[in-house]
């Protein structure tokens, strides 16, 4: 699995507009796993940027968008997408949309297993 950390939500925001329609789209199964992507953190983030002022127009929730054939090739709702996965789910959905406004939450940390208890990253990214 790939491990991650989420950014803090007051980078985020820098990287925002009041004027944007905003999608999230979240990975559901490593950033789940870890904390920071997954319906719940979805839907917290969204009530913290609706809160502030921000306009959600879309929300999705992908089983793994590091792989290209998950994404839904047709269309993005909104001009700016906050991305709760991998570094490699944001590769693939700024290749797939590139007149998109595409924002990672996340910082890729590295690889890592679960042993039941708690998450290890076992190689590190840099």
């Amino acid at each position: 699995m790939i491990v991650t950390e989420a950014r803090p939500y007051a980078e985020l925001k820098k990287e925002l507009k009041k004027s944007d329609e905003i999608g999230i789209i979240s990975c559901n199964a490593c950033a789940r796993m870890c904390g920071t992507g997954g319906e719940k953190v979805m839907l917290q983030l969204k009530k913290k940027l609706v809160k502030d002022g921000f306009n959600i127009v879309d929300m999705d929730l992908i089983g793994t968008p590091c792989d290209y054939n998950q994404l839904n090739k047709s269309q993005l709702h909104g001009n700016v997408q906050i991305v709760l996965a991998c570094d490699s789910g944001v590769y693939n959905l700024k290749k797939l949309f590139p007149k998109h406004k595409i924002i990672g939450a996340n910082i890729t940390l590295g690889i890592g297993a679960y042993d039941g208890k708690k998450i290890n990253i076992v190689c590190k990214v840099k």
